[in-house]
């Protein structure tokens, strides 16, 4: 149960700083949304760990749940990046080299906050 609060509390913590990037933020600051993307990561792999380990403890390893883990973060941020291309807002032009070195940017800082919290469960056990 602690987990789940954990991961809210991120991911709360991630909507405010992302409506307070959408007033300007992110044009002011071009690390922000490498900030957002790993913090962002960070919460749907501590939300993907609490559901793995409540629903399914018995059955998994530390192993598994790594593994859980990544593959969860990088769906999470493949529909990210298909909601930023269909409402236009992704960092680059659609279809332009820019656009896919920023869709794989953002995977790659998505994938970084999965793996400190995979990291995390490893030290953990």
């Amino acid at each position: 149960m602690k987990l789940y609060i954990y991961a809210l509390v991120v991911l709360v913590v991630v909507l405010i700083a992302h409506l307070l990037g959408i007033g300007g933020l992110y044009f002011q600051y071009p690390f922000y949304d490498i900030f957002m993307h790993i913090l962002g990561g960070i919460g749907i792999g501590l939300f993907i760990t609490a559901f793995v380990k409540s629903n399914f403890s018995t059955y998994v390893s530390a192993l598994h749940i790594r593994r859980n883990i990544v593959i969860g973060v990088l769906l999470v941020g493949i529909v990210w990046e298909l909601f930023e291309m269909y409402y236009n807002i992704a960092g680059a032009p659609i279809g332009t080299k820019a656009y896919y070195i920023d869709t794989v940017k953002d995977l790659i800082d998505d994938m970084i906050g999965g793996a400190i919290v995979a990291w995390v469960v490893f030290r953990k056990r």
